[in-house]
Parts: structure tokens; C-alpha cells; sequence
């Protein structure tokens, strides 16, 4: 009868274990969208005596793909590719005129995630991550017939909280908000032909979501 109930409880436990929402060996993936408040900063680098051009807080466009692997039933690792669209005065900002008065710049990120996991049930995961790594911004400008490109590369440090919750077994909802700090230099990137030895700095918070899919469980 001991053996009977010893078995139970085991079998209980194990049931339990592996209705956790986040455990060890979990894959997850997460696609989302959101919105983006930053202070967007240039800076003319080009003289001895560097010139802060302009700041403005500005609103941008957010949308990242993550993927998650867990190391133990509280620590994850994991990679983040990202990118946010800002428009900005291109005369204000990076000291040139285009046909028109602002320019789109898109940023891109490529970061290595590390997460701790604070709470997990069968359906909800609430972490927090540290991610860091590379950082681009990016326009193109069609000016008649010349083809003005702007490409400045750099490094970005970024603080979150996410959670997940699992409506199906493998398919769940997805949110996360973040702060960052971010900065690029367009100094010898061939590919940029204007605005150059202009760096870019955004710090900023941003606000997402979207949903998740556990690739293995």
C-alpha cells in the first residue's frame, strides 16, 4: 500500500512538473509588435569639437522576433532580432535637405538573451532578461536620381520584463516592455554617402505584443 501511494505521489509530481509553462529544455519562439518612446539623439562627430545636432522624445515602431531556450526551470538563454522605424527631420537631424521633410529610419538589433524566470504555473511565465549586442540605423533617400544612403552600426543594451500565457498547450499570448540604450557611428561605413560621421543615439521604453509558440515543451 506504501508502494501504492509512494508511486502516486510521484506520478502526481511529474504531472505537475510538466505542466509548467516554462521549464528546462523548453524552445520557445515569440513574434510581436508594439510602440516605442524615445529620446532620439545625432551628433556631428566630424570636427575636434563634436556638436550635439538636435534631441527630440519621439514615437517609433517596434517589432521583434525571440527565441527562448531554458537552461534550468528558472534561467533562459536566447536570441533577439529586431528592428524600429522613427521619422525624423532630415535637415534638423542630420544636416542635409531631401525632397521631403523627414526622413524613415529603421533601426536594427541583433541581441543574446539571458532570462530568469520569477514565476511559472501550468499557464502563466513572468520573467525578467538582460539582452545585449548589435545595433544599426539605417535610411535611403531618392534625391533626383541620386540614391542618398545613410548606415551608421553600433552596440545596444536592453533591460525587460516578459510574460506568457498559454491559452493551447504549445500557442500563447506574448507581452513585453523594455528600456534600452542604444548608439551607432556612420565613421567608415562605406555605405554611407550622406550625413556622414553622424552618430545616432536613442534611449528608450518600449511597449509590446503578439504571441508564442513552444517548440519543444
Amino acid at each position: 500500500m506504501k508502494t501504492f501511494y509512494l508511486f502516486l505521489t510521484l506520478l502526481i509530481c511529474a504531472n505537475l512538473y510538466s505542466q509548467k509553462a516554462f521549464k528546462k529544455n523548453s524552445l520557445i519562439v515569440s513574434v510581436s509588435g508594439g510602440t516605442t518612446w524615445a529620446n532620439y539623439h545625432t551628433k556631428n562627430v566630424s570636427s575636434e569639437f563634436p556638436q550635439d545636432e538636435n534631441h527630440i522624445c519621439i514615437e517609433g515602431i517596434r517589432d521583434p522576433l525571440i527565441l527562448e531556450y531554458g537552461l534550468s526551470d528558472r534561467w533562459s538563454i536566447g536570441l533577439t532580432s529586431g528592428a524600429d522605424i522613427f521619422s525624423v527631420n532630415s535637415k534638423r537631424f542630420y544636416g542635409f535637405n531631401s525632397p521631403e521633410e523627414k526622413v524613415k529610419v529603421t533601426t536594427s538589433e541583433f541581441t543574446f538573451d539571458i532570462g530568469y524566470h520569477i514565476y511559472t504555473n501550468k499557464r502563466l511565465d513572468l520573467s525578467v532578461s538582460y539582452s545585449a549586442g548589435l545595433f544599426s540605423s539605417n535610411f535611403n533617400v531618392n534625391n533626383n536620381d541620386l540614391n542618398l544612403k545613410y548606415s551608421a552600426n553600433g552596440t545596444i543594451v536592453r533591460f525587460g520584463t516578459r510574460a506568457r500565457y498559454y491559452f493551447f498547450k504549445r500557442l500563447g499570448a506574448f507581452g513585453m516592455m523594455s528600456t534600452y540604450f542604444a548608439n551607432s557611428s556612420s565613421k567608415d561605413v562605406k555605405e554611407t554617402t550622406v550625413a556622414k560621421n553622424y552618430n545616432t543615439n536613442i534611449n528608450g521604453f518600449a511597449i509590446e505584443a503578439g504571441l508564442c509558440f513552444k517548440i519543444i515543451k
